[in-house]
Formats: structure tokens, C-alpha cells, sequence
């Protein structure tokens, strides 16, 4: 008896030992990683676009509403290989690409996927509640499970050019040469002597129409830039763009659709800056305000930027069919004929772009 119970308590000794080790071979000290160096895009896709559309309505009132892109139409290719992402179907012109949701996902050993910066070498992780500007390429990062090694992929966006667009060719022209003056549609604007107010002239200032305001004359640009052109049916369509004290984020436009028989029937109309339209002129830079070919209208900065206005100066694009060759611009003009004339401000060199000449 005595034998059996010294047995039964090496016994329990034993498996109190093992029980331990156990333990201890269970703790999260010592427990082994598996260290993965797969670092791989899985899916890539569009989750979210923006499409500003713009209409007119019955009674020839323009007005820009916002709509979503059906995303599942353009799926995205991703080159392991070059380390490229890009659909192959280019969104359509009018969708927002500097506020774009996306799913990116790695394979299954990845660990997480970080964003560079656009402007610098710092990188974000990725989520897909971010929007993200895609206006340029972005490069993706996807890392290892512990974040020692990384793969990168550049991501592009293509989307289609606006309908109708050409490359803008420039060419120097001689030493002396005069730029036309803009067509203005036959009328002549200006501010009046007390600068809270329009003035207008169809026979070269020999008289004069007092102009009238549909909003507070502080929101008149202080320096601003007019153009006026022709419309069907004896109309004229007047534009007005530059800085307002009262108007601090972007540049104030205004506009006017002119009677020709009786210009004194319609005011001068403020265009307000809506929170859905991100399409506006930039505050801070001299315009010139030129009309252009198919109904739209060109405002040139003196820094050498030119935006464009096919809805009548609700929204203003760049584009890189329309780009300055001049940093600087001391004067611009048209010459009614699609032609577009720069001169630079340090040399005085003159400038002439046309599309496709």
C-alpha cells in the first residue's frame, strides 16, 4: 500500500511538470511568428466618383448638379509585373477626380497598404472612408505582414478629355507686332466714377447706360475684366470676372444676357459660389476675359494659367490642350477668330496659339 501511493504521487508530480511546461511552451513570449513577404495588390476598384453635369433649362438658365459615376463599369487592371493600376475605359470628362473613394485590398499573406503623398515622401495608410486626389498618379504601398518590405504601384486614372478639345500650338511672333483688340460684341463696359457700379456704351463712350445690379455691389470684382459677345436672336451675353473684398474664397463673376433693342431691360447677375461646384476661379490673380470658339469664354492670369468656361462662367477647368508658353502675362487678346494672343511681361514678346494651326 505503501508503494502504491509513493507511485500515484510521482504520478501526480509528473503531470504537474508537464502541465507547466506546457504552459510555458503557450506563453505569447516565446510563441513563434510566421513572418510572410508577400507584399502584393489583390483588387484594386472605384468605390465612389463624383459627376458634376450641367444643363440648361427651359428658359436658358444654366445650373450644374451633382450626380454619381456607376463605378462597376470601370474595372482597373494591375500590372504586377510594371507595378501599374489603370482602367483601360476613361471616365467620362465630367467626373471629380480630386475627391475619388477606392477599394484596394492585397492578398491574403500582405500585411497593410499604405498612400505617398502627392507633395512629399510621406505615406498615410489607406482607407477607403479617404477620399483621395487621383488629379495626378498616386503610388500605392503594400507591405509585408510586418511592415520590413514594401511593393509599389502607381496608380493612374484616366478619364476623357472634354468634347471637342485640341492642342493649343503657339508660336513666337516677330519684335513689334500688335495684338488685336478683343472683339467686345459691339458694347464697351466700365465701372462708374464712384466704383460701386457699371457703365456701358455702343457708340464709344459718346453716351452711356447706367447699368443695374440684381445683388450688393460689394461682391463687384475691384479691378475686374469684361468680354461680351454675340448670342442668336439680337442677344449679347456680357461677362465680368475678378477679386471682391465681399467674396473671400474665389474670383466673383458676373453676368448679363443684353437685348440688343433694349439693353436696359435685364441687370447685371452675380454668379453664386455653390458648395457642389469646385470648378471656380481661383481669388487673387488679374484676369484678362476673353470670348472664344463655341460659345465659350478663356480667363487668362497674369501668373500664365488659362481656364475655360463652356457653361457660361458658372465653372472654369484647365486643361493641358490650353496651356500658356509664358509664365507671365502682361496683356492677352482675341482676335474673334479662335486665335488667341499673349504678351509676356519681362521680354514683351508676343505670343499666338491656335488649335490645331
Amino acid at each position: 500500500m505503501e508503494l502504491m501511493k509513493k507511485n500515484l504521487y510521482t504520478i501526480a508530480v509528473l503531470l504537474a511538470l508537464a502541465v507547466g511546461v506546457t504552459s510555458c511552451l503557450g506563453s505569447s513570449e516565446d510563441a513563434e511568428v510566421t513572418v510572410y513577404d508577400d507584399t502584393a495588390m489583390g483588387a484594386f476598384s472605384l468605390l465612389a466618383v463624383n459627376r458634376y453635369i450641367h444643363t440648361t433649362n427651359k428658359s436658358g438658365d444654366d445650373s450644374v448638379y451633382l450626380s454619381k459615376l456607376t463605378v462597376a463599369s470601370y474595372p482597373f487592371t494591375i500590372d504586377h509585373y510594371k507595378g501599374k493600376i489603370y482602367n483601360t475605359d476613361s471616365l467620362p470628362a465630367d467626373c471629380d477626380l480630386k475627391h475619388v473613394l477606392v477599394t484596394a485590398t492585397a492578398t491574403s499573406y500582405s500585411g497593410s497598404i499604405g498612400v505617398k503623398s502627392a507633395t512629399s515622401d510621406s505615406v498615410r495608410y489607406y482607407s477607403s472612408a479617404d477620399s483621395i486626389d487621383f488629379t495626378t498618379e498616386r503610388e500605392f504601398r503594400v507591405y509585408n505582414n510586418v511592415g520590413s518590405k514594401f511593393r509599389a504601384y502607381q496608380v493612374q486614372i484616366n478619364k476623357k478629355q472634354q468634347q471637342g478639345s485640341a492642342m493649343m500650338v503657339w508660336k513666337q511672333m516677330p519684335v513689334d507686332t500688335s495684338m488685336p483688340v478683343t472683339p467686345m460684341g459691339g458694347w464697351e463696359f466700365a465701372y462708374n466714377e464712384a466704383g460701386n457700379g457699371i457703365v456701358a456704351s455702343k457708340d464709344h463712350w459718346v453716351t452711356r447706360i447706367e447699368e443695374t445690379l440684381d445683388e450688393d455691389s460689394r461682391l463687384l470684382p475691384v479691378n475686374g475684366s469684361f468680354a461680351c459677345w454675340q448670342l442668336d436672336n439680337g442677344l449679347s451675353y456680357a461677362l465680368l470676372v475678378g477679386d471682391a473684398d465681399a467674396q473671400e474664397t474665389y474670383a466673383a463673376v458676373w453676368r448679363k444676357v443684353i437685348d440688343n433693342d433694349h439693353p436696359t431691360s435685364s441687370s447685371w447677375v452675380y454668379v453664386p459660389i455653390t458648395s457642389n461646384n469646385i470648378y471656380c476661379l481661383p481669388k487673387g490673380q488679374h484676369y484678362f476675359l476673353l470670348p472664344y470658339t463655341g460659345g465659350s469664354v478663356l480667363a487668362v492670369s497674369g501668373d500664365g494659367h488659362i481656364y475655360q468656361s463652356r457653361d457660361q462662367g458658372i465653372t472654369w477647368k484647365t486643361s493641358s490642350n490650353l496651356t500658356s508658353p509664358v509664365g507671365s502675362v502682361a496683356a492677352a487678346s482675341t482676335d474673334g477668330q479662335g486665335g488667341v494672343w499673349l504678351k509676356e511681361s519681362a521680354t514683351n514678346v508676343v505670343w499666338f496659339g491656335k488649335v490645331g494651326k
